[in-house]
């Protein structure tokens, strides 16, 4: 049951970044199979891992490298047209989300374009509307990272809680899920550490290892070009 759970995330991040496993022999002539299109949820899915690493203090020049890997998979306007729903969604929620705000004005002031442009309006709007809920204020990197709550980001489920998703389906999850479930479960840690070839069953690591692997070869293309 273990190694299907390891199989199915592997599976989920390359559905992410567009890289299914293919055979190391490809007929001639036989076109590559086309990556399937990221859906809204995805996004959202990657937008929390920037707004985590903005969090973190890693910087303008981390933000920009890492729209930039994603930049074949989502371009800007898909972006933008993307952070208007969810700022829609955010306005319309009856949950104050202050930290979730304050972290999207966090990605504005790094100038990362219009991207961040459009996300710390979306930022301003929400701390605005909530002037009288107490504002999350960044005052640099924390000692040990914090993972943002669950209620801050909306999941969507397509699989009963409990359940390995069946060959072909899968389940999107957040970060701070996976998160928990490593820290959960020592078997699964040491088996996914196994997988990816580290020494260390740290969950933040191993979650960070998985979404770097994934990232690894769009920045080798990027490079060459």
């Amino acid at each position: 049951m273990l190694r299907r759970l390891v199989q199915w995330l592997k599976r989920f991040f390359q559905r992410l970044f567009g890289r299914r496993q293919t055979s190391s022999k490809i007929a001639e002539g036989v076109p590559k199979e086309v990556a399937p299109p990221l859906t809204d949820t995805d996004l959202e899915f990657l937008f929390t891992e920037l707004l985590e690493g903005v969090h973190q203090a890693r910087g303008q020049a981390w933000a920009l490298k890492w729209l930039q890997n994603i930049e074949h998979r989502i371009s800007t306007e898909r972006w933008i047209q993307w952070l208007q729903r969810f700022g829609e969604r955010l306005l319309a929620s009856p949950t104050p989300n202050n930290e979730l705000a304050a972290r999207l004005v966090q990605l504005g002031e790094l100038n990362t374009g219009e991207i961040g442009d459009v996300a710390y309006d979306i930022g301003m709007q929400v701390l605005t509307r909530n002037q009288g809920e107490p504002i999350w204020e960044y005052d640099g990197p924390d000692a040990v990272s914090t993972l943002p709550p669950e209620e801050s980001y909306p999941i969507q489920e397509e699989a009963g809680e409990g359940e390995i998703p069946a060959e072909g389906e899968y389940q999107t999850v957040t970060i701070d899920q996976l998160f928990v479930m490593l820290q959960q479960d020592e078997n699964l840690r040491q088996q996914i550490a196994e997988q990816l070839a580290i020494e260390t069953d740290d969950p933040e690591i191993i979650v960070q290892e998985l979404i770097n692997q994934y990232y690894a070869p769009s920045e080798s293309s990027t490079d060459q070009a």
